[in-house]
């Protein structure tokens, strides 16, 4: 992997600081998510040395949530490498500056797309298959935990060498 050129991780949401399930009401309307709380810890660990943005295709996604938590959401109606192209102009970076985190299918374009891939144990096989890593642990339980484990691992051993 080269994380050392990477300045920005863009994730899911759902499927990655989620299980991946929503309560949906009679009317189709999002009734409750859970998240995985360590991930939020997690995400401002990450935001110290790199950018993070959320990146979903699911409009019930609190963007309150976000606001209130100082966390870039962005949410794609249509595409989400429209809205990915749109994240890498706002921070002035390239495809390969990113860490791309995701775990469904409407994924898979924005990951060939960047520099370093990962997904949890429990992604789609096509979005397994299409990943650079496959973090083995399943969605909505620390996966952005280990990724901040494997960004500041990463960042430490290149301090020892320089």
């Amino acid at each position: 992997m080269e994380l050392d050129k990477i300045k920005v991780v863009i994730s899911e949401v759902d499927g990655i600081i989620t299980e991946g399930l929503v309560g949906l009401g009679e009317m189709d309307l999002t009734m409750f998510k859970q998240f995985y709380v360590k991930d939020f810890e997690a995400i401002n660990l990450i935001k110290r040395e790199w950018k993070f943005a959320f990146l979903s295709a699911d409009a019930a996604v609190s963007m309150s949530l976000c606001r209130k938590r100082n966390i870039p959401f962005y949410h794609a109606e249509r595409s989400k490498m429209e809205i990915y192209k749109r994240i890498t102009q706002r921070f002035s970076i390239t495809p390969d500056n990113v860490l791309y985190v995701g775990s469904s299918y409407s994924d898979i374009e924005c990951m060939r797309a960047s520099g370093v891939t990962m997904c949890p144990e429990d992604a789609v096989p096509q979005v397994k298959n299409t990943v650079d890593h496959v973090i083995p642990v399943y969605g909505g339980t620390g996966i952005l935990c280990y990724v901040c484990e494997v960004l500041h691992g990463f960042k430490m051993r290149k301090n020892r060498e320089e």
